[in-house]
């Protein structure tokens, strides 16, 4: 076997620079394994929207390993390492890419250890990473526990191999869009006795910013978890914008609507849409979190259904919508459903314990 190099790859200035070979193809990469899993590009990202990801901000470090055949500069596989740097210290996450023509020669693995070792030596004891798997035949899996839903495929053959549990699965679902008529066909969006929804673009209002900061750190606690080894993260006015300004770079458009206590003006809870400007075509659904003070009043349907509505209004392009969510999470599944959500795969959540030398 050809001898393999792997180096951290620096990140250019912008894909215009005569030094952004090496990311455009390390993206390229990342953008044919969604292609591979899915069929479509509809995960796929603009080179332009990766490097914005891939910036580190003062939460997050994030670092790109690459590997490279011993006799040329041809990139055969990319690891991406996150780092947080505010919360969940011990932690990291990585995800291994190896073009499709390179496989089964050890790139993989190596490129795993090299994000291993990493993350080691600074002092991270966790590593978390993640499998898609599309669902065959469109009917959602049922079983006791998580290796009920993910088969043993080529992804999740090679996390077991690499030392990684499976301790979370997440069902990923997809919304067809128009639901009878453009935005018209979601049940359950008016407000109920004593909330009001409130919406925004983009940038959440200064008046209600230190509310949705806390809103954003008790989704990190009560979003289900499984076996994951996390703590809660710590959401502050800074850490919003610092998101709101992450998004704006990668080209996304950002929809939320919080629904209020007109009683005691209480944000008590929240939803988000996001739609890259780049595939109109496409809406991802992100977080939606009610407190345990305010459920049992049908506030996650009427945040979800009211932003849809409103999703409608302001794109109508979008045709598709897709969303994450645990498969323990039989609360917010059912109102997937109702909403017309169906099940097309599943994605992994896997661990493994580091260690520190």
């Amino acid at each position: 076997m050809t001898p393999l190099a792997i180096e951290p790859l620096v990140l250019p200035q912008s894909t215009e620079s005569p030094d952004a070979g090496g990311f455009l193809a390390a993206a390229g990469l990342f953008n044919a394994h969604q292609r591979e899993i899915w069929g479509n590009d509809d995960f796929c990202e603009t080179p332009q929207a990766q490097l914005a990801r891939l910036q580190s901000t003062p939460t997050r470090r994030r670092q790109l390993l690459v590997a490279r055949s011993g006799s040329g500069q041809e990139i055969l596989g990319v690891a991406q390492l996150n780092f947080p740097l505010t919360d969940n210290l011990h932690t990291g996450t990585v995800n291994v890419v190896v073009d499709a023509r390179s496989r089964r020669r050890g790139i993989g693995a190596a490129l795993c250890a090299a994000a291993g070792e990493l993350a080691s030596a600074d002092g991270r004891r966790t590593l978390i990473a993640e499998t898609e798997h599309p669902l065959d035949g469109g009917e959602e899996r049922a079983g006791g526990g998580p290796a009920s839903f993910i088969p043993q495929d080529a992804a999740a053959s090679f996390a077991s191999a690499c030392g990684f549990s499976l301790e979370l699965v997440e069902r990923i679902s997809r919304l067809d869009l128009p639901v009878d008529g453009p935005g018209e066909g979601f049940p359950g969006s008016a407000a109920g006795a004593g909330y009001e929804l409130v919406f925004w673009q983009d940038a959440c209002p200064d008046a209600l910013v230190d509310a949705y900061a806390q809103l954003r750190q008790k989704m990190s606690t009560d979003a289900p978890l499984g076996g994951l080894d996390l703590l809660p993260e710590v959401w502050d006015v800074p850490r919003v914008r610092e998101a709101e300004g992450k998004a704006r770079g990668m080209g996304y458009d950002v929809l939320v609507c919080a629904v209020r206590h007109t009683a005691s003006g209480e944000l008590a809870g929240h939803t988000v849409l996001e739609v890259a400007r780049s595939n109109p075509a496409v809406a991802y659904q992100d977080d939606t979190l009610v407190l345990h003070r305010h459920r049992g009043n049908r506030l996650g349907m009427m945040m979800k259904a009211g932003n849809l509505r409103r999703l409608g209004q302001l794109f109508p392009e979008v045709q598709r919508v897709y969303t994450w969510n645990a498969e323990e999470n039989r609360y917010m599944l059912a109102i997937n459903l109702q909403l017309g959500f169906r099940a097309i795969g599943y994605s992994g959540e896997w661990q493994k314990e580091l260690s520190l030398g």
